[in-house]
């Protein structure tokens, strides 16, 4: 599953990427996204990253480089 981080960069499950207002970093873990729209996945808490708990929404998100 693809998701977009809030800069409209694509996040997949690899990801680095940091968490906007805290500046914790991670690897995208998994992105929870089945049976929901772009727009939906987009504004849900649909991903887990290494590290921090719970779930966040790919708006929170920044992308850290490529991998």
């Amino acid at each position: 599953m693809m998701a977009y981080d809030r800069n409209r960069n694509a996040i997949t499950t690899g990801s680095r990427v940091m968490i906007n207002g805290t500046g914790n970093t991670g690897v995208v873990k998994a992105i929870h996204g089945a049976g929901l729209d772009a727009a939906q996945v987009r504004r849900s808490k649909t991903v887990e990253i290494e590290g921090c708990e719970g779930r966040f929404e790919p708006i929170e998100l920044i992308r850290l480089g490529f991998h």
